[in-house]
């Protein structure tokens, strides 16, 4: 049921949104059509009475036609109902005189005078009901017509011997409003609706969630195929060409730039190993030992450069364990005598590139032992995503730094020493590399101290995913 209130609250897909508009629509317009009927119901139900009545009245007053006078009261009072009452007078209830106005009260006196065969001055006729005297509004409640309502009806038939007989009818009128005809009326409408609901929201929703998915899955880096183009409305297609295009544009840029650094990378390593060899020419001292410093920097810069863009040219995602990985990462460290630890974790599937992945964690952990001397590395998971905390003892990164470490080559003072802190690309990269996979790395001071780097990934995993050979990380 908590679903169910959940469904109509927030309906989520394509499906829900149309059947819960085009059900509404439906709804709203039968209640519209429902409550404009209301009058014409009323109108029905009170025309059926006044012609269950006028044969009534007509086979009456045939019968005291041809009964003596003083077998005519207790012929009447055997034949007497609940709702109506009939006596014979030497004159009429109703002024010879009257003028109808109604039009149905004409329509049933014409009637009354065809079943007798008499006169207009031989019969006379009323009918009323308890809103006859409302006085008129500019609003009208068509509400008002399945209220009970008194409707009354007078008749005056004059005998053949020129008594009259008078009957006076009074009875509360209701309309039927809803029947079980209705109600399955009402049911197969929604039935229809939803089955044309689904075929065409099928129709609609397949291609737009292939988009999404695909979309997303370029988004984390891997290679998806071309959407079909040919399926789907015209705008579908022309969302799914577009889509395709930005994709091929998107693969060119992302390929050439990172070729392009690769091989600006590749070709400074002979000039700075040309500069090495010259300054190692040169006399010891502090100039020497400076510009050595410096060009180690630099060849560092340009390794790790070369490397990350070598492993994005070549890896492709693959479906892998994320706890194994990063405790296989976890290992490689404590295996060489590293403080880390890693806290085991449940399995966790996670379509990724393993060898940019090992590298971001491996980041996050060397920036741990750098400046906090230790580093535990634990995981969980709410089900939708999964989280790598790095934790360290270190002194932290003030509050304003949190972002700006993340940028190339940024190094902070206070806390990151120019000779043990590397080049400033550690955590660059693996940002780099978790935006690739859909997730993101925030950093976060702990009040009692240290430092927590955090990874969040998206965990995925789905159809459109078996395709993909499923290799262990470790």
């Amino acid at each position: 049921m908590k679903r169910l209130l959940v469904f109509l609250r927030q309906p989520r897909s394509l499906f829900t949104h149309m059947v819960a508009l085009l059900v509404g629509a439906m709804l709203v317009a039968k209640l519209g059509s429902w409550t404009a009927s209301l009058d014409d119901k009323a109108a029905t139900v009170r025309r059926t009475h006044v012609e269950e009545m006028l044969p009534r009245i007509a086979n009456t007053s045939r019968i005291l036609g041809i009964l003596p006078r003083d077998l005519r009261n207790d012929t009447l009072a055997a034949i007497r109902a609940r709702e109506t009452r009939y006596t014979v007078d030497d004159q009429p209830i109703l002024p010879p005189d009257q003028v109808l106005t109604d039009p149905q009260a004409i329509a049933a006196r014409d009637r009354l005078m065809d079943l007798l065969d008499l006169p207009r001055s031989a019969v006379l006729f009323k009918m009323w009901n308890k809103s006859e005297n409302a006085e008129p509004g500019w609003f009208h409640n068509p509400w008002a017509a399945i209220e009970p309502v008194e409707m009354g009806m007078k008749f005056s038939v004059r005998l053949p011997d020129g008594q009259w007989l008078n009957a006076v009818n009074r009875r509360m009128i209701q309309p039927t409003v809803w029947s079980s005809t209705s109600t399955w009326t009402l049911l197969t409408s929604i039935l229809m609706v939803a089955l044309a609901t689904f075929y065409i929201s099928r129709r609609l929703s397949r291609p737009l969630r292939d988009l999404a998915d695909r979309a997303d899955r370029l988004g984390r880096g891997e290679a998806v195929p071309a959407l079909e183009t040919e399926r789907g409305p015209e705008e579908v297609r022309r969302a799914a060409h577009a889509f395709n295009a930005m994709g091929a544009r998107i693969r060119r840029f992302v390929d050439d730039r990172t070729r392009i650094l690769a091989a600006i990378s590749h070709d400074l390593r002979t000039p700075i190993t040309n500069l090495r060899l010259r300054v190692e020419l040169l006399d010891e001292g502090e100039t020497k030992s400076r510009m050595m410093e410096t060009l180690d920097e630099l060849r560092a810069t340009v390794e790790a450069t070369l490397s990350f863009t070598r492993d994005e040219l070549a890896e492709e995602a693959v479906r892998a364990d994320l706890s194994t990985l990063v405790e296989s990462v976890c290992d490689d460290f404590a295996d060489t005598g590293y403080p880390v630890s890693f806290t085991a974790a449940d399995r966790l599937p996670l379509i990724c590139r393993t060898g940019s992945m090992r590298r971001a964690v491996r980041n996050l952990i060397e920036n741990a032992l750098a400046y906090g001397g230790t580093a535990r590395v634990s995981m969980r998971s709410d089900g939708a995503e999964a989280m790598i905390i790095v934790a360290d003892d270190g002194h932290g990164i003030p509050e304003g730094d949190l972002e700006r470490v993340f940028e190339p080559f940024v190094r902070l003072e206070a806390s990151r020493n120019r000779r043990t802190g590397g080049v400033g690309l550690g955590l660059s990269i693996a940002r780099s590399v978790v935006h690739g996979h859909g997730g993101d790395i925030r950093l976060h001071n702990r009040p009692g101290g240290g430092l927590d780097a955090v990874i969040t990934l998206p965990i995925l995993s789905g159809p459109h995913h078996d395709g993909i050979v499923f290799r262990n990380a470790a």
